[in-house]
């Protein structure tokens, strides 16, 4: 069976069954599954979180919670793929514990997080914003610091073209001192700006608990095809 036919089943059982999970599980909490694909460990970082609420929408919506949400569909598609996938975060805060430095920022926590575990992956999921409202479109920024990060935002850019924004032109950059984590990163890494949220009409598609799963599942998918081949 084709690759891309296995993956559109995988999306389909997935899809209905995180619908469902949706309904019977606290957001918060991780699903249980079997991890029968130990290659890596696939850390998903919902950007921002807490008083730190990201960009803002046209029309107020925060950033924050768009990007848990997508990072929590990330997380169930690969959980139920049999992936052994972690959260930076599985609710609205910022990175700390009881027992963490407070003088120590929110992303040195999450940096420290990311670096806890053997042979991490981090995807990083962010929402844009520019003063052009035209501007719209997925990009992904890669660590500069290996050359497979660039292979997975190719694969993530690549899925998310071909399933939900075919008319996207926009390409990956590699990533500047301006984002931290990924920057400083010595693991697989990128960063996913899923969409601009000052844009009215992405803004609203972005808010879309289906939209989310769809961009969740592009993401999952250029993955699944990054582990293939690295």
């Amino acid at each position: 069976m084709k690759r891309n036919t296995i993956i559109a089943l995988i999306f389909t059982l997935t899809f209905l069954f995180s619908l469902c999970l949706s309904q019977t599980v606290h957001k918060t909490e991780k699903i249980s599954g079997t991890v029968i694909n130990d290659k890596v460990n696939l850390v998903i970082d919902a950007g921002h979180g807490g008083e730190d609420c990201g960009t803002i929408g046209t029309d107020g919506a925060l950033e924050k919670d768009i990007n848990l949400a997508i990072a929590l569909d990330l997380y169930d598609f690969a959980r139920v793929c049999g992936y052994s996938a972690n959260l930076t975060r599985g609710g609205d805060y910022l990175v700390y514990s009881e027992d963490d430095d407070r003088s120590r920022s929110d992303l040195y926590n999450r940096f420290d997080y990311i670096n806890s575990f053997d042979n991490p992956v981090l995807v990083s999921i962010h929402q844009n914003h520019f003063d052009d409202e035209r501007e719209w479109g997925m990009q992904v920024w890669y660590s500069p610091n290996d050359d497979v990060s660039k292979i997975l935002a190719d694969e993530i850019l690549n899925y998310t073209k071909h399933n939900i924004q075919p008319d996207n032109k926009r390409e990956n950059k590699k990533s500047d001192s301006s984002y931290y984590i990924i920057h400083k990163a010595k693991v697989p890494s990128v960063m996913v700006e899923c969409g601009f949220m000052s844009n009215k009409a992405e803004n609203e598609k972005l808010k879309n608990e289906i939209y989310q799963k769809d961009i969740a599942f592009s993401v999952f998918a250029g993955f699944n095809e990054y582990i293939d081949k690295v």
